[in-house]
């Protein structure tokens, strides 16, 4: 037997439904959006080769030297390579993923003298690094480096 209470109740059951499916769903209407193809994953090999093409390439870790052994100034430098009280040198060199330096890439920016230069070229094949790092990959890129120390003689 069917009452009164359960009628109106299935009643309104029904008219609830027959609304919803007469309306039209606003997700389906709408005009689909445009989306940009995701970038593509770069793989370590590819930002090596990125590297090895540009060597001063943008990372999120340069390298750095780990331990500066041996000290990259002699103790005594001839007094020639002391320029306005102070000898100089500047230098880059390409380290490798490996954390070592390759010193045929090694190039000296500036130096006050020849001793200061050999001194810093022995000490730097000698040196360890952290390779830099983009992407999590450890790529190649190049290690500038600069030291100035002051001297006895002032002024020239």
């Amino acid at each position: 037997m069917i009452t009164a209470p359960r009628i109106v109740a299935v009643a309104g059951l029904l008219a609830t439904t027959a609304c919803s499916a007469s309306r039209s769903d606003p997700a389906a209407s709408a005009t689909p959006v445009r989306l940009a193809p995701p970038d593509p994953v770069v793989t370590c090999s590819e930002w090596v080769s990125r590297a090895v093409a540009d060597p001063e390439i943008g990372v999120e870790r340069v390298p750095a030297a780990i331990a500066m052994q041996p000290a990259p100034f002699p103790k005594r430098l001839p007094d020639a390579a002391y320029n306005d009280g102070n000898a100089e040198v500047r230098i880059r060199v390409l380290v490798d993923t490996l954390g070592v330096a390759d010193m045929s890439t090694f190039s000296v920016v500036k130096s006050t003298h020849p001793a200061l230069t050999r001194s810093v070229r022995a000490a730097v094949a000698k040196w360890k690094f952290s390779p830099a790092e983009v992407g999590g990959c450890k790529v190649p890129r190049n290690f500038n480096w600069g030291a100035v120390q002051g001297g006895s003689k002032a002024g020239g």
